[in-house]
């Protein structure tokens, strides 16, 4: 079931029973105050009835027509590749192909087009298994992916950028990233290459956990400490909108696209961290 894909800055939120565990979610995207149109994606899915869920943020590169393309056939073929293969193969596998299978309809689309290039994308989708109380996380460039928990905030993501590998290295700080040349170089991309490595991260949910999905928009203007005061702060309902407000406030100088996603704290399995 697709729940929503939009580019637009409409809000969307829900708290959904499909006949299985409910999942409270909201999502804004904004084209910003300086960016004549808006290159993200993003998309929320449930599998009906089996408490999974799905959600994907994309940032796309290479000019308005060739980074919109890109954002938009990477949700599309990433989520339904997810969605037909579910059963299939193991989460982490699952992630994996999907973005792969992507990347090669992005580098399909591109062929012998030379306005699409130089087109690619970012890609970072959260898998939700809200029975057994886990999340994993396939992730490829700067857009992030962060879980609230117990009041504190976890960057679950690395970025796949100069300034991330500098920051890994002690060389500069987050707030150095910000002000950064190269903060907006990637190293890796979907659409930039053949071989990509596909990041994936597995992590076990506690009671009344929060998962954040946004592109560079917001935390190239927005600290880590302030999303976790929003999410404290605000209902689900809120959250998304506060952050994109906050952020065009700052300058609103990229499109900012932020999901948040809250799992029904009463049938997550498993032992709290």
């Amino acid at each position: 079931m697709l729940l929503e894909n939009e580019k637009t800055a409409a809000v969307c939120a829900c708290r959904l029973d499909l006949g299985g565990p409910e999942l409270e979610w909201s999502a804004r995207s904004s084209r910003g105050l300086v960016r004549p149109d808006n290159e993200d994606s993003w998309t929320v899915r449930s599998f009906s009835g089996s408490g999974v869920w799905l959600a994907m943020v994309a940032d796309g590169i290479g000019g308005y027509e060739g980074g919109e393309l890109a954002s938009a056939l990477a949700i599309e073929w990433a989520a339904d590749h997810v969605q037909r293969e579910y059963d299939m193969k193991s989460p982490e596998e699952l992630l994996k192909e999907a973005f792969l299978f992507a990347n090669g309809k992005i580098l399909e689309a591109a062929s012998g087009n030379k306005g699409l290039s130089q087109m690619g994308t970012t890609l970072t989708a959260a898998l939700v298994l809200e029975a057994e109380g886990l999340l994993y996380v396939g992730h490829v460039g700067d857009s992030r992916a962060y879980v609230m928990s117990r009041g504190q905030i976890r960057q679950i993501t690395d970025d796949h950028s100069i300034t991330g590998e500098l920051i890994r290295n002690g060389t500069i700080s987050e707030a150095d990233a910000r002000k950064h040349p190269g903060r907006n170089l990637l190293t890796m991309a979907l659409g930039s290459q053949e071989d990509i490595a596909v990041s994936v991260y597995r992590e076990k949910l506690s009671e009344n956990d929060l998962i954040l999905l946004c592109t560079d928009g917001l935390t190239g203007l927005v600290e880590s400490s302030e999303i976790a005061s929003i999410l404290a702060e605000s209902s689900v309902t809120e959250a998304a909108q506060t952050m994109v407000d906050l952020s065009n406030s700052r300058g609103g100088h990229d499109n900012v696209t932020v999901v948040v996603l809250w799992p029904n704290s009463s049938v997550l399995g498993g032992d709290s961290r």
